[in-house]
């Protein structure tokens, strides 16, 4: 059974479906030593399919079904979870843009490539993990990039991480985790567990303890990634 290499672990997976096995094969590790198991099974995929309220397909279910036991492990073992968001690395320094569906992370990691230019590396446009590996934190992709694939198999270190919300004018203040906490909760998955809530409680406590958290009011144009960029590094 194959091994891959995400987020700096490595785990077991047999895809079920072709498309699966085709999205997670840039991650094969060569390993035959593996962390833990993350496969699903065919009546998995099937029973998803059945609870799914809107029509699913079996590859899109694998998918989802392996990402959650990914997610879930990570928070329970491996000191990390699920964080929706669009990440680059800049400079060697990782920064997250998280916000509602809808709201335009795409669209402004998008300015920060038109402003920037090589200097962006896209590490993932929609979900990755975050680790504390070592007493760092860092942004892993994940083989799930979203409608747009954009990503590579990649990690840095944690620069800061953005709370997206529309606004007319370009503005981007430091926040705090109390002010912002139904929106971090809603950008990972939740845990089922006390215990596990506890770690993720702590999680994000030890991560705003290194990484700076802005709330940033944002435009479509260009300016809005000079604008989030200036928050954060300007002082620099």
């Amino acid at each position: 059974m194959p091994v891959y290499r995400i987020a700096e672990l490595n785990i077991r997976i047999d895809p079920v479906t072709p498309q699966t096995e085709k999205r997670i094969a840039p991650y094969l590790s060569g390993s035959e030593e593996y962390d833990f198991d993350a496969s699903v099974t065919a009546d998995e995929i099937d029973n998803y399919m059945k609870k799914s309220k809107t029509p699913c397909l079996p590859y899109l279910a694998e998918d989802a079904l392996v990402l959650t036991n990914i997610s879930k492990t990570v928070l329970s073992s491996y000191d990390g979870c699920f964080f929706h968001s669009s990440c680059l690395e800049m400079d060697g320094e990782g920064y997250l843009f998280t916000a509602l569906s809808g709201t335009g992370k795409s669209t402004h990691t998008r300015n920060w490539r038109r402003l920037f230019g090589d200097k962006v590396i896209m590490i993932n446009d929609d979900k990755p993990l975050i680790r504390n590996i070592g007493g760092t934190f860092y942004v892993c992709s994940t083989p799930w990039m979203g409608k747009s694939d954009i990503g590579c198999n990649r990690i840095a270190p944690v620069k800061a991480i953005y709370v997206l919300k529309r606004g007319e004018t370009n503005t981007a203040v430091r926040t705090s985790p109390a002010k912002q906490m139904r929106q971090l909760m809603e950008a990972t998955l939740l845990p089922t567990s006390r215990e596990n809530m506890i770690k993720l409680l702590g999680l994000f406590d030890a991560l705003f303890a290194q990484a700076k958290l802005i709330e940033l009011y944002c435009n479509q144009d260009i300016e809005s990634a000079q604008v989030a960029y200036d928050a954060v590094c300007g002082e620099n």
